[in-house]
């Protein structure tokens, strides 16, 4: 047996929140994503949708800007 890592693990990108698939990426606009495998929009918001905790909105540079620091849900709300 091989100790070969998950694709997706490989790939390390941020998951779509509606198919659950590596495949999202930014727009030309400021804070705006889409995925490539389903097509849906999404936006950046710098009010948690769960808890309502306000976050500064950094550059995406790691999916960890995607979560809440509080509660630790998405960030993400379908445009």
């Amino acid at each position: 047996m091989s100790d070969s890592p998950q694709p997706s693990s490989v790939l390390n990108r941020a998951r779509c929140p509606n198919c659950n698939e590596p495949w999202l990426r930014p727009t030309q606009l400021p804070g705006r994503l889409r995925c490539v495998n389903c097509l849906s929009r999404f936006e950046l918001v710098s009010q948690c949708p769960n808890c309502g905790e306000h976050g500064t909105i950094a550059r995406m540079s790691q999916t960890e800007d995607l979560q809440c620091q509080s509660c630790g849900a998405s960030m993400l709300r379908e445009a």
